[in-house]
């Protein structure tokens, strides 16, 4: 019997025979040695998180290791200029995030990349923004907190985000202009550094996805008072959207985490690795794995095709919803 070993030397050398290219020779070898997931943002937070629990699947379908490695820092720009520079070779990935591609590129004077630097592959999990609030805080709906935000004047209370000119910033913004903008905003690098700002009180409320507070919602740590979209989340039947409760929620997407690479990666390899990604997430174990976690695992059409859509329909809402919010970062 031959091994996968042999098998891959027999493929190389015929490929030589054939006199193709050494990209299309790696390609026919792909993978054969560890390949990179990088983060935009710390250990800890929603997105980390994603990657790390799709990471040992991964490693077993693909027979090398996968190596998260978290950049944050300039609201995820930092990594994904990382990613983009890097050879498209299929060896360095980056864990994104709603927004990432569609919102920096037009905020951030200097971003360095575009959605076009980059090719989709699939998507990991999906989950919805919860406003949420201390757990001692004296609000118990979202009224009360922007009736609050109102009475104290400009600069009178803070919010926090999960890094400046992401979603998070964006969404809380649209909040925000239901109590005439007073509210301060404060950005943190990532949702676990949020979620330990609320906690300590530093800032009155957050908008954060579903992973990165499920946990604290549950034990008491902090309070939810609202769900950003149309209707209520399978994960959160009890948590009243804004529009239920009189505030348009003026963006409605559920945050997703997926897996992108560099722009020019050959079309083999990035079928590869979507047909490998979409296989994991539509695992029972995997999915409840998910569920546990705070997210939910795309049902159907889990391809890079399918990912493309949603970032076409990103990118025809949330840059002009960034512009219209007047945001604009160094």
């Amino acid at each position: 019997m031959l091994t996968n070993k042999l098998v891959g030397r027999l493929a190389i050398a015929g490929a030589l025979i054939l006199g193709l290219s050494s990209a299309t020779v790696a390609q026919v070898n792909y993978p054969s040695k560890p390949i990179r997931l990088v983060v935009p943002y710390p250990p800890g937070g929603a997105t980390d998180v994603a990657a790390r629990t799709l990471q040992p699947r991964l490693q077993e379908e693909l027979g090398q290791p996968i190596i998260v490695e978290n950049r944050p820092g300039a609201g995820g720009n930092i990594a994904m200029n990382n990613v983009a520079q890097s050879a498209p070779d299929g060896y360095s990935l980056a864990m994104t995030l709603t927004g990432m591609m569609s919102i920096n590129p037009v905020i951030y004077k200097a971003a360095g990349f575009e959605a076009a630097d980059f090719v989709p592959v699939a998507r990991v999990s999906l989950a919805p923004l919860i406003l949420v609030v201390p757990e001692k805080s004296p609000y118990k709906n979202v009224k009360e907190l922007l009736d609050a935000g109102k009475k104290a004047g400009k600069g009178g209370l803070a919010y926090g985000s999960a890094g400046a000119g992401g979603l998070s910033h964006l969404a809380s913004e649209s909040v925000n202009a239901h109590a005439n903008g007073n509210f301060t905003h404060v950005p943190y690098k990532g949702g676990a550094p949020l979620v330990q700002a609320l906690m300590a009180n530093e800032v009155t409320w957050g908008l954060l996805g579903t992973g990165d507070v499920r946990s604290f919602i549950q034990s008491g740590k902090l309070k939810a008072i609202g769900q950003l979209r149309q209707g209520r989340s399978e994960l959160w039947q009890d948590i009243p959207t804004l529009t239920e409760q009189g505030v348009p929620g003026g963006v409605d997407f559920d945050v997703w985490f997926g897996v992108v690479a560099p722009g020019k990666t050959p079309a083999p390899i990035v079928k590869l690795l979507g047909e490998k990604i979409a296989k994991i997430t539509a695992e029972p174990a995997f999915r409840q794995r998910l569920l546990d976690l705070g997210g939910v695992a795309p049902a159907t059409g889990n391809t890079p095709e399918a990912f493309a859509s949603v970032l076409q329909r990103e990118l025809a809402v949330l840059p002009k919803s960034a512009k219209e919010a007047g945001l604009q970062l160094d």
